[in-house]
Protein backbone atom coordinates (compact mmCIF):
# COMPACT_ATOMS: atom_id res chain seq x y z
CA UNK A 1 0.00 0.00 0.00
CA UNK A 2 1.52 3.45 -0.93
CA UNK A 3 1.49 4.91 2.51
CA UNK A 4 3.08 2.07 3.96
CA UNK A 5 6.33 3.36 2.16
CA UNK A 6 5.54 6.66 3.43
CA UNK A 7 7.05 5.26 7.05
CA UNK A 8 10.65 4.15 5.28
CA UNK A 9 12.46 6.85 4.00
CA UNK A 10 12.14 10.33 5.83
CA UNK A 11 12.84 14.17 7.90
CA UNK A 12 12.24 17.89 7.63
CA UNK A 13 11.90 20.44 4.76
CA UNK A 14 14.34 22.90 4.06
CA UNK A 15 12.22 25.34 4.29
CA UNK A 16 12.90 24.88 8.00
CA UNK A 17 15.81 25.51 9.88
CA UNK A 18 18.80 22.60 11.05
CA UNK A 19 17.72 23.74 14.61
CA UNK A 20 14.27 22.44 13.70
CA UNK A 21 15.16 19.78 11.83
CA UNK A 22 17.38 18.72 14.94
CA UNK A 23 14.77 19.47 17.31
CA UNK A 24 12.23 17.11 15.68
CA UNK A 25 14.74 14.34 15.85
CA UNK A 26 15.80 15.10 19.54
CA UNK A 27 12.15 15.02 20.41
CA UNK A 28 11.75 11.27 18.37
CA UNK A 29 14.91 10.01 20.23
CA UNK A 30 13.31 11.08 23.95
CA UNK A 31 11.86 8.58 25.82
CA UNK A 32 9.90 10.44 27.30
CA UNK A 33 6.21 11.30 26.29
CA UNK A 34 5.47 7.78 24.22
CA UNK A 35 2.37 6.20 25.07
CA UNK A 36 1.78 2.45 24.51
CA UNK A 37 -1.30 2.28 21.55
CA UNK A 38 -0.43 -1.72 20.93
CA UNK A 39 1.26 -4.60 21.74
CA UNK A 40 1.89 -7.30 19.22
CA UNK A 41 2.15 -11.09 19.88
CA UNK A 42 5.59 -11.28 18.57
CA UNK A 43 6.68 -9.30 21.56
CA UNK A 44 6.75 -5.89 19.40
CA UNK A 45 5.31 -2.39 21.19
CA UNK A 46 3.95 0.42 19.54
CA UNK A 47 4.05 3.87 20.46
CA UNK A 48 2.51 7.43 20.15
CA UNK A 49 3.60 10.79 20.75
CA UNK A 50 2.32 14.27 20.70
CA UNK A 51 4.36 16.47 18.24
CA UNK A 52 3.98 20.24 19.24
CA UNK A 53 2.08 22.31 16.93
CA UNK A 54 0.98 19.23 14.53
CA UNK A 55 -2.34 17.19 14.53
CA UNK A 56 -0.58 14.25 13.76
CA UNK A 57 1.09 12.18 16.38
CA UNK A 58 4.60 10.79 15.98
CA UNK A 59 4.66 6.65 16.02
CA UNK A 60 7.21 4.14 17.13
CA UNK A 61 7.82 0.45 17.04
CA UNK A 62 10.22 -1.78 19.63
CA UNK A 63 11.17 -4.92 19.97
CA UNK A 64 13.85 -6.87 22.01
CA UNK A 65 15.91 -9.48 19.28
CA UNK A 66 18.76 -11.19 18.95
CA UNK A 67 20.00 -9.67 15.91
CA UNK A 68 23.71 -7.79 15.35
CA UNK A 69 23.25 -3.92 15.11
CA UNK A 70 25.74 -3.66 12.17
CA UNK A 71 23.38 -6.01 10.11
CA UNK A 72 20.38 -3.86 10.45
CA UNK A 73 22.38 -0.55 9.55
CA UNK A 74 24.04 -2.03 6.58
CA UNK A 75 20.27 -3.08 5.23
CA UNK A 76 19.11 0.67 6.09
CA UNK A 77 21.82 2.20 4.23
CA UNK A 78 21.47 0.55 1.06
CA UNK A 79 18.69 2.05 0.18
CA UNK A 80 18.91 0.59 -3.90
CA UNK A 81 17.87 -2.72 -2.39
CA UNK A 82 14.49 -1.27 -0.30
CA UNK A 83 12.28 -3.21 -3.58
CA UNK A 84 13.92 -6.30 -2.21
CA UNK A 85 13.56 -6.04 1.61
CA UNK A 86 10.41 -3.80 1.92
CA UNK A 87 8.07 -6.76 0.73
CA UNK A 88 4.70 -5.18 2.63
CA UNK A 89 5.93 -1.29 1.14
CA UNK A 90 4.24 -2.04 -2.36
CA UNK A 91 5.63 -0.06 -5.57
CA UNK A 92 8.25 2.23 -5.52
CA UNK A 93 11.22 3.49 -6.82
CA UNK A 94 14.43 4.30 -5.81
CA UNK A 95 17.36 6.67 -6.99
CA UNK A 96 20.52 7.59 -5.26
CA UNK A 97 22.32 10.54 -5.58
CA UNK A 98 24.92 10.41 -3.73
CA UNK A 99 26.45 8.78 -0.51
CA UNK A 100 29.54 8.44 1.47
CA UNK A 101 30.59 7.48 4.83
CA UNK A 102 28.67 9.95 6.58
CA UNK A 103 25.35 10.27 4.81
CA UNK A 104 23.45 9.64 1.37
CA UNK A 105 20.83 11.49 -0.47
CA UNK A 106 18.12 10.02 -2.21
CA UNK A 107 14.64 9.74 -4.33
CA UNK A 108 11.65 8.04 -4.11
CA UNK A 109 8.51 7.77 -6.16
CA UNK A 110 5.68 5.57 -4.55
CA UNK A 111 2.34 3.93 -6.60
CA UNK A 112 -0.48 4.31 -4.70
CA UNK A 113 -2.19 1.90 -6.87
CA UNK A 114 -5.44 3.29 -5.45
CA UNK A 115 -8.04 4.71 -6.97
CA UNK A 116 -8.63 8.86 -6.40
CA UNK A 117 -5.25 8.25 -3.81
CA UNK A 118 -2.61 10.30 -5.35
CA UNK A 119 1.04 9.02 -6.04
CA UNK A 120 3.71 10.43 -3.84
CA UNK A 121 7.36 11.15 -4.52
CA UNK A 122 9.69 12.64 -2.23
CA UNK A 123 13.94 13.76 -1.84
CA UNK A 124 15.82 12.57 1.50
CA UNK A 125 18.85 12.22 3.41
CA UNK A 126 20.01 9.82 5.68
CA UNK A 127 22.56 10.41 8.36
CA UNK A 128 24.17 7.32 9.32
CA UNK A 129 27.93 6.80 11.11
CA UNK A 130 29.54 3.31 11.90
CA UNK A 131 27.67 2.00 15.01
CA UNK A 132 30.14 1.68 18.15
CA UNK A 133 28.66 0.50 21.80
CA UNK A 134 28.85 4.63 22.63
CA UNK A 135 25.91 5.69 20.37
CA UNK A 136 22.77 4.12 20.40
CA UNK A 137 21.58 5.99 16.55
CA UNK A 138 21.95 3.35 13.33
CA UNK A 139 20.21 5.93 11.37
CA UNK A 140 17.95 8.95 10.81
CA UNK A 141 16.90 10.66 8.09
CA UNK A 142 14.89 13.97 6.82
CA UNK A 143 12.90 15.27 3.68
CA UNK A 144 14.47 17.58 1.57
CA UNK A 145 12.40 20.52 0.11
CA UNK A 146 11.67 20.41 -3.42
CA UNK A 147 13.08 23.89 -4.31
CA UNK A 148 16.65 22.44 -3.07
CA UNK A 149 19.54 20.59 -5.00
CA UNK A 150 17.31 18.36 -6.43
CA UNK A 151 14.51 21.00 -7.94
CA UNK A 152 14.93 19.86 -11.28
CA UNK A 153 14.67 16.19 -10.90
CA UNK A 154 11.54 16.63 -8.66
CA UNK A 155 10.24 19.05 -11.71
CA UNK A 156 11.02 16.34 -14.67
CA UNK A 157 10.15 13.29 -12.82
CA UNK A 158 6.81 11.89 -11.68
CA UNK A 159 5.14 14.74 -12.36
CA UNK A 160 1.46 13.78 -11.33
CA UNK A 161 2.91 12.84 -7.86
CA UNK A 162 2.58 15.03 -4.54
CA UNK A 163 5.75 16.04 -3.09
CA UNK A 164 6.17 15.44 0.36
CA UNK A 165 8.49 17.58 2.38
CA UNK A 166 7.80 17.42 6.23
CA UNK A 167 8.63 14.22 8.11
CA UNK A 168 11.96 12.68 9.91
CA UNK A 169 12.82 9.13 11.29
CA UNK A 170 15.22 7.58 13.75
CA UNK A 171 16.85 4.01 14.35
CA UNK A 172 17.67 3.33 17.92
CA UNK A 173 19.04 0.49 19.45
CA UNK A 174 20.27 -0.64 22.81
CA UNK A 175 21.64 -3.41 24.10
CA UNK A 176 20.21 -5.47 27.13
CA UNK A 177 22.20 -8.69 27.41
CA UNK A 178 24.97 -10.12 25.59
CA UNK A 179 23.54 -10.51 22.13
CA UNK A 180 20.50 -8.73 23.07
CA UNK A 181 19.45 -5.74 21.81
CA UNK A 182 16.00 -3.34 21.78
CA UNK A 183 15.92 -1.89 18.06
CA UNK A 184 13.15 1.04 18.05
CA UNK A 185 12.24 2.66 14.67
CA UNK A 186 10.43 6.29 15.53
CA UNK A 187 9.00 8.71 13.01
CA UNK A 188 6.74 11.63 12.46
CA UNK A 189 5.22 12.30 8.44
CA UNK A 190 2.99 13.89 6.83
CA UNK A 191 1.93 12.61 3.56
CA UNK A 192 0.35 15.95 2.63
CA UNK A 193 -2.98 15.08 0.71
CA UNK A 194 -6.97 14.86 1.64
CA UNK A 195 -6.59 11.80 4.43
CA UNK A 196 -8.31 12.00 7.20
CA UNK A 197 -5.73 11.85 10.03
CA UNK A 198 -7.10 9.12 11.80
CA UNK A 199 -6.95 6.96 8.95
CA UNK A 200 -3.03 8.62 9.05
CA UNK A 201 -2.27 7.17 11.70
CA UNK A 202 -4.14 3.80 11.68
CA UNK A 203 -1.92 3.03 8.97
CA UNK A 204 0.98 4.47 9.87
CA UNK A 205 0.57 2.11 13.27
CA UNK A 206 0.18 -0.87 10.50
CA UNK A 207 2.98 0.13 8.25
CA UNK A 208 5.53 1.00 10.97
CA UNK A 209 5.10 -2.72 11.91
CA UNK A 210 5.13 -4.10 8.68
CA UNK A 211 8.07 -2.64 7.59
CA UNK A 212 10.03 -3.24 10.82
CA UNK A 213 9.18 -6.72 10.44
CA UNK A 214 10.80 -6.74 6.89
CA UNK A 215 14.11 -5.47 8.23
CA UNK A 216 14.25 -7.92 10.45
CA UNK A 217 13.02 -10.71 8.43
CA UNK A 218 15.64 -9.15 5.86
CA UNK A 219 18.69 -9.40 8.75
CA UNK A 220 17.81 -13.28 9.40
CA UNK A 221 18.75 -14.27 5.80
CA UNK A 222 22.15 -12.47 6.12
CA UNK A 223 23.20 -13.20 10.16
Amino acid sequence: MMIHVFLVIFSISYLFSNTNYEKLITTLKNDVGWYVINRMDDGSIIKSKKINDMNLSAISVEREIKMSPLVIQDILIDILNYNNVLKSSGSLKTKLFTKNNNFLDGYQYIDSGMPFISDRKYCFRMNYLGYTNDSNVLMEWYLLNANGEYKEYIIDNDKDAIYLDYGAGIWIVNNISDDLYLFSYRLFMDPSGYIPDFIIEKVNEISIYNIFNDVFLEASKIQ
